[in-house]
């Protein structure tokens, strides 16, 4: 347990109360954790000791800042880090947990982690609380990564900003050769993005035809969403740049669409983010800049060391 530390990522958090569970429900369970913040407002929130805090006073990204985190574990001599976002509550025993899976798995461990699930999209579904299973991808809140294998290949890519970051990584990851090991009897509830679940009937409609018609995208329909413009920017813009990097390892995060390729992304994605935005001319604005910033940047094609 010695050799892991924490590190959240922090931007603009509103509920401080939630951000001290966040930081007490970690800190108890490692010695070092570490902080940094993207936030562009003051934050006010004292960190009790063991905290290192870092800031830059401006938002450079979630990847940029998952690599400033590794990079201070790494120099306390920490072999691995449990990177978190702000509304993370950890569970009592995760790291103890984590510890023992490490000491477990081997050499070519690169990521444990748990099962995370966002309790208001009732679709989603906790699998077999038993045991534990190799996985080809997870998100990087609440999950442990070996700062070796990190390093290895590369870090984060800073370009991304923010979507996608978890997926490139893993996929960079999984090809080099390292394993990314679940943890079934830890669950995370984390929250993706902004929505509001609609009425008891609506939900049930949509995910009774979503099962019927095994198509997951349609369970989505069981609840508003507030799109985000800048949001769709980046994962249009990304969903071309990782697939360009990394092409010749085939198509990389399309599953986060429950897709297997471009065109079904732009029906899965795209058109129902377009349908469901309050602002329909921002949210095009930002597909079309997205799509053209994503072919114009210069992908350098990734290759394994």
């Amino acid at each position: 347990m010695e050799k892991i530390a924490a590190g959240i990522v922090l931007y603009n958090p509103e509920d401080t109360d939630r951000l001290d569970t966040c930081v007490k429900s970690i800190l108890k369970q490692v010695n070092k954790l570490y902080i940094y913040d993207n936030s562009t407002n003051q934050l006010s929130y004292s960190f009790p000791e063991g905290v290192r805090y870092n800031s830059c006073g401006e938002n450079k990204g979630i990847a940029f800042a998952l690599n400033e985190l590794m990079k201070l574990a790494a120099s306390d001599g920490f072999e691995w880090l449990i990177t978190m976002d702000q509304d993370s509550v950890m569970p009592d025993n995760v790291v103890e947990s984590y510890s023992k899976a490490i000491e477990e798995a081997g050499d070519n461990l690169g990521i444990v982690c748990p099962q995370v699930i966002d309790k208001r999209r009732k679709y989603m579904q906790i699998a077999d609380l038993e045991g534990s299973e190799y996985v080809n991808e997870c998100i990087t809140s609440a999950s442990c990564t070996s700062i070796k294998a990190w390093k290895k290949i590369g870090g984060f890519d800073d370009w991304l900003f923010i979507d996608l970051v978890d997926n490139e990584f893993c996929k960079r990851l999984i090809v080099s050769g390292y394993k990314i090991l679940r943890l079934n009897h830890l669950v995370l509830d984390q929250e993706f993005g902004s929505i509001q679940p609609k009425g008891k009937f609506s939900q049930k409609f949509w995910i009774s035809l979503s099962k019927m018609l095994k198509n997951e995208n349609i369970a989505k329909f069981s609840y508003k969403k507030n799109v985000s413009p800048m949001r769709v920017y980046y994962t249009c813009r990304n969903i071309i740049y990782v697939n360009r990097k990394l092409k010749r390892y085939g198509k990389t995060a399309y599953s986060n669409y429950n897709c297997e390729g471009y065109f079904g992304f732009i029906i899965s994605f795209v058109l129902p983010s377009f349908l469901r935005a309050k602002d329909k001319f921002k949210v095009l604005k930002a597909i079309i800049r997205g799509t053209k910033d994503g072919l114009a940047k210069v992908a350098i094609e990734w290759t394994i060391e």
